[in-house]
């Protein structure tokens, strides 16, 4: 299934609607806002079996994971935001220095205006509502564009969000990625762009960006270290490794890139890795309903040519038929391979043998800023260790993947893994002007901040300012 590309006319109307509309100041209410995140998360439940069924169709993406990984970790977002929304929208009050008392101190959060948020085609549906929650909470006017190369479910997406909001608030523009992009962004000033996707498209769209200097989110990627040191409850380890490296056939930005595991445990965990594979998906992953399927044939394609790339432990086998790519587990000796160059962004797991610290510090800035690091050790000082001398987005200790789950959590990157941060009250300030405001009493006005400077105000003034 493809989706046609919307015209220019239809495009500058629906913005035009939204410039209009927020304007007006319809978005700005709390009512406002929370009807319309009720609003949403009705429709996400109306239609969980039909985004199911379109991510089943996209990439044979298994219901569990279609909902903890897509729908599930939405309305949790909704239901988190709906909570806060009041607080979040209040006027905060700060400190005023004693050189310019009497005075208040009060900061608003102004809604940007309209905003502009494309969706990548790994997590189409979670990836696209989570910045939508945030843009509505703060009471902007919205246009989304959809991943094109999971059709199935831009349909639904365009369906859900036609049903319940107002075109002047939220509508979806459709059509390919980069036609559509270069039409949205060469024509139409935004007040903010969000995207999720790879690098190279991310600094494609920041080059867009500055022409008009809108500000930018970019959710991007990067290789992702997990650490596993010899004092890990390596049970629990190869459990949450495995299923994370695997959960979407790997085409997760948070996924275990690569494992760095110590020399003394090396053997032991590839067995249990190898184990822990027959666990999850059977002797024959092919046939297991658990096991998704790589998007397009292009990203079949370049995975594939991964799987040569080091020493072969298990897997390996494929079937371009079905874009199927077994679940491999690499032996690397050599870092200088293009698997070790490049995000994976599929089911090959590079196992890589370590046995100090320095010795980790040089293999991860090989990769440096990467989105998410994983660290498995009781040894403390070692965590310690990773969490001050690595720079990444976000991470855990002793799990994989679950940070993304906590909407009291800032997500993203560092450096060229992303730029900006999102999720709960950090989606809100992402999509808000903080915009501060002195009010100063006219009851007095001290004459020291005025001409003529004599040597008494100066000394006046260096005892406040000192």
């Amino acid at each position: 299934m493809s989706v046609k590309n919307h015209s220019i006319s239809a495009i500058k109307s629906a913005f035009d609607l939204k410039r209009s509309f927020f304007d007006q100041g319809f978005t700005k209410t709390y009512d406002f806002r929370r009807r319309s995140l009720l609003a949403l998360k009705s429709g996400i439940i109306k239609y969980e079996g039909d985004i199911l069924a379109a991510l089943k169709s996209d990439f044979q993406k298994p219901s569990y994971e279609a909902y903890i990984g897509e729908i599930g970790v939405t309305t949790d977002d909704i239901n988190h935001a709906l909570k806060h929304l009041r607080s979040w929208m209040e006027v905060q009050h700060v400190g005023t220095p004693i050189t310019i008392q009497p005075a208040s101190s009060k900061i608003y959060s102004d809604p940007l205006g309209v905003v502009l948020i494309f969706s990548p085609w790994n997590y189409p549906f979670n990836l696209m509502m989570i910045p939508l929650i945030g843009a509505i909470a703060a009471g902007n006017c919205v246009i989304l564009k959809p991943a094109h190369e999971t059709a199935n479910t831009a349909i639904v997406i365009e369906k859900i969000i036609s049903e319940i909001f107002d075109p002047q608030h939220v509508s979806v523009v459709m059509g390919e990625g980069k036609a559509m992009g270069e039409l949205l962004l060469d024509n139409f000033h935004f007040n903010h762009i969000f995207f999720t996707g790879s690098p190279g498209v991310g600094k494609w769209i920041m080059e867009k960006a500055a022409k008009t200097l809108t500000p930018v989110t970019l959710e991007l990627g990067g290789k992702s270290p997990t650490i596993v040191d010899k004092t890990a409850n390596l049970k629990v380890a190869l459990n949450r490794i495995v299923w994370a490296k695997y959960f979407n056939c790997g085409q997760t930005c948070t996924s275990p890139d690569y494992i760095l595991v110590h020399k003394d445990i090396k053997e032991a965990f590839l067995r249990g890795v190898v184990d822990k594979i027959k666990e999850f998906y059977g002797d024959d992953p092919q046939k297991s309903p658990y096991y998704p399927r790589m998007v397009n044939d292009a990203r079949f394609k370049a995975v594939s040519n991964y799987l040569s790339q080091g020493g072969l432990v298990s897997g390996g086998r494929t079937d371009a038929s079905e874009r199927y790519i077994e679940p491999t587990v690499l032996d690397i000796q050599d870092l200088n391979v293009p698997i070790m160059q490049q995000e994976i962004f599929g089911p090959v797991m590079p196992v890589i043998e370590w046995s100090n610290k320095e010795e980790l510090i040089e293999i991860i800035r090989k990769n440096r800023y990467p989105l998410t690091c994983y660290i498995f050790s009781e040894d403390k000082g070692l965590v310690d260790f990773i969490i001050e001398r690595v720079e990444f987005g976000s991470g855990c200790i002793n799990d994989t993947m679950a940070q993304f789950a906590n909407p009291n959590f800032p997500f993203g990157g560092v450096q060229t893994s992303g730029i900006g941060k999102y999720h709960g009250k950090y989606s809100f300030d992402t999509f808000s002007n903080l915009k501060p405001i002195l009010k100063t009493s006219t009851f007095i006005d001290p004459d020291l901040r005025y001409p003529p400077y004599t040597s008494f105000k100066m000394k006046l003034a260096r005892w406040f300012l000192e």
